[in-house]
Formats: C-alpha cells, sequence, structure tokens
C-alpha cells in the first residue's frame, strides 16, 4: 500500500510537469525557438543596438552583476590590485547603436585612458538598473575592492523600476552586505522583501520537499536527453517580449509615449540614492554623479515638470553628500543617436531615447576623463 501511495504522489506532482513540457513544446514551435542561442539581453535592445563588454588582455572589465562579476573581480587581481574607479550603469554603457566594425563602448575608451595610472576601471551595467540595484552592488563590490572613485549614473527612466533581479539576490546573504544594508531604511526594506528568496534556479522553494525530487529527475533527464530544453531561460524572455509587443499595441504605447513618475518606486530609488551617496561620504569615496545624456533633437518621452523636478532633487542630494553633480543631458548631439526595433507588433522602428553610436560614446568616455582629471581624482602619474 505505501508503494502505491508513493506512485500516487509522483503522478500527481508529475502529471503538471508533463503538461508543462508539452506546453513547452508548442510555444517553442509558436515562437520558432531555435537551438541557437538566444540572449534576452539582445532581444530586447533590439537589432538595431549591440552589446559591447569591455576588456583588457582578453579578460573583462565591464561586467553585468554578480553572475559574471567574479570574472572582473580576478582580472583586477591580476592586474595588482590597484585602486578602483567603479561605474555603475544601465544598458547605455554597454549598448552601441548601429554598431559597426572596430566600435568600442565608452568604458573601454575610458579604461585605455587609465592605464597610465595606477587607477584601475571596472564597470557593472545591467538594462533598466535601479538605484536599488546599484545600492546593493555597490555595497557587494565596496567590500572587495579598493574604490577610489564612483561613475554613478542618473537615470529618470530607471526610477520607474523596483526590486531586486535574481542575479543579484545571493549579494543580500553576504554579511558585510547585509550590515551596511541594516544601516538605512530602504536597505532594512530591501533585505525584507528578499529575505526567502535563496535560491534562484527553477527549483527555488522546493528544498527538501517530494516535489524537488521528482522535478529533478524530470529535469535532468530532459537536460541529458532534449537540447531544446536548455533553451527554456531564452525561451521565456521571448514570450514576455512578445507579451510586452502586444501590450504595447493594445495601449497605443511607443519610444515617445510619456513615461511618468510612479511615486512609490521614485522614492524608494531616491533612497537607495542617497544611501550610496552617504555611503561613499563615509568611506571617503569620490562621487561623480551625472545625469545621462538624453536625445534631444526631438521632444522628450518625460513630462517636463517630473523630469525638471527630478534633476534637482539628484543635483540636492549631490550637495549635501559632497558629489560632483553633472548634468550632461545635452552632450550627444542627435546626428549621433539612431533608431530602435518597434515597440508594438507590426510597427515600425522607432526613435532610441537611450542608446547611441559610438561617437556618443567617445564623448561619454573624453567627458568622464576631465570630470576625473578636473577634480583630482585620478594618481598624481596621470
Amino acid at each position: 500500500m505505501t508503494e502505491i501511495k508513493h506512485i500516487k504522489t509522483s503522478l500527481l506532482i508529475g502529471l503538471p510537469i508533463v503538461i508543462g513540457v508539452i506546453i513547452f513544446i508548442v510555444v517553442s514551435m509558436f515562437l520558432n525557438l531555435t537551438r541557437e542561442e538566444t540572449r534576452f539581453e539582445e532581444l530586447a535592445l533590439g537589432k538595431e543596438t549591440k552589446i559591447y563588454r569591455a576588456m583588457y588582455q582578453d579578460v573583462l572589465v565591464h561586467c553585468s552583476e554578480l553572475t559574471d562579476g567574479a570574472m572582473c573581480l580576478d582580472g583586477w587581481k591580476q592586474r595588482g590590485g590597484h585602486p578602483v574607479t567603479l561605474w555603475l550603469g544601465n544598458s547605455q554603457l554597454h549598448a552601441i547603436n548601429q554598431m559597426k566594425s572596430g566600435d568600442v563602448n565608452s568604458v573601454q575608451l575610458l579604461y585605455d585612458k587609465l592605464t597610465k595610472s595606477d587607477n584601475d576601471l571596472l564597470a557593472f551595467s545591467e538594462p533598466n538598473a535601479s538605484l536599488q540595484e546599484h545600492y546593493v552592488l555597490f555595497e557587494y563590490l565596496k567590500s572587495r575592492l579598493p574604490i577610489r572613485t564612483l561613475l554613478l549614473p542618473a537615470v529618470f527612466d530607471d526610477t520607474r523600476e523596483n526590486g531586486l533581479r535574481d542575479g543579484l539576490i545571493p549579494a543580500l546573504h553576504e554579511l558585510p552586505v547585509m550590515d551596511e544594508l541594516s544601516k538605512t531604511k530602504i536597505g532594512r526594506e530591501i533585505l525584507t522583501e528578499n529575505k526567502s528568496v535563496k535560491d534562484t534556479g527553477d527549483m527555488a522553494g522546493l528544498n527538501d520537499t517530494p516535489q524537488k525530487v521528482v522535478e529533478s529527475a524530470i529535469t535532468d533527464w530532459l537536460t541529458e536527453h532534449w537540447s531544446l530544453w536548455d533553451t527554456r531561460s531564452a525561451m521565456r524572455g521571448q514570450l514576455y517580449n512578445s507579451l510586452y509587443l502586444w501590450r504595447n499595441s493594445v495601449f497605443g504605447i511607443n519610444a515617445q509615449s510619456k513615461r511618468k513618475i510612479i511615486p512609490g518606486r521614485y522614492v524608494k530609488n531616491l533612497a537607495a540614492l542617497k544611501s550610496i551617496l552617504q555611503s561613499c561620504a563615509e568611506q571617503k569615496i569620490n562621487v561623480i554623479l551625472y545625469i545621462v545624456p538624453l536625445r534631444n533633437d526631438v521632444e522628450p518621452p518625460y513630462v517636463t515638470k517630473e523630469y525638471v523636478s527630478f534633476k534637482k532633487d539628484v543635483e540636492l542630494l549631490s550637495s549635501e553628500y559632497g558629489a560632483v553633480f553633472a548634468d550632461i543631458e545635452g552632450l550627444v548631439p542627435g546626428e549621433l543617436w539612431g533608431r530602435k526595433d518597434a515597440t508594438s507588433i507590426n510597427g515600425e522602428a522607432e526613435l532610441d531615447f537611450m542608446h547611441f553610436q559610438a561617437g556618443g560614446h567617445r564623448l561619454l568616455a573624453e567627458t568622464m576623463f576631465e570630470l576625473l582629471q578636473a577634480n583630482h581624482f585620478l594618481s598624481d602619474s596621470q
């Protein structure tokens, strides 16, 4: 009887998984998913915009977050462990619009300018990275690096984001990070909101349960016998992208639609920014806080009053904590911006307000270098 009971339990648990696999196959066929690897980050950027990650001697100096961050940290150690200029950002930092052969991004250009000094440069950027995510990542990196200067962008779009992506969750379980976050209200909120997240894989939350045993066995078998199973993350990305396009079509949303402040998220992100600046002031870390370049040869997709208020809030926080404030919104001229894929089904290419061409990256790198020099944030040997 016990054996029969176990069989029934396994069937009850396994049946939904089998149904899920069937749905997976159908959706895969619908999306025309191939065995070729698809990166959701690139899918979201579109065909016109390509990702570039800066390197030195084939070692990354420009990573995304914890998933590849060890490579950046290991490379820094191999280069001698010099004081670091840390550059955080969103996709503007790693994406090049209408990329041509030989084009590199601003991180690569700035890194090449700093190689004559005992400064090192590391950059971390993720699409739509919020200030809450920057806060967690900064505290994680601060515990591992001798950060001399922080280059921190203020992006109005990204104050609409909330929560942490999976790749940052492990940082919350590191004691130095927990201790630092516990000192601030927003840090405590971040810890509380994510305290139950321990495993970010497909088996999250199933530890020590019969369901995990059954699911693990099925997953192992599928991984070994069916190559398409390895593409399930890419399929999820394509599915989310399809839903995003359908939503935009239904509601008439495009790249030039006004993006309004989401009050609750805005408050949390500004609190995270304040916490970063406070942490830097306490540790005597220099900060260059800048308003990112924005396409302004056409009307920007913001409510003017809200955007102006945002810039003022950022400038006031800079002043309060002794950071260098730079409004470089108009740095990149219109001809150096490009277009992006349609944000709706069967739509036409649209203006890109976040990503610029290689010429824009050159301007951004030169500006950051000039700000570092003008504020004496580089060593005497530079």
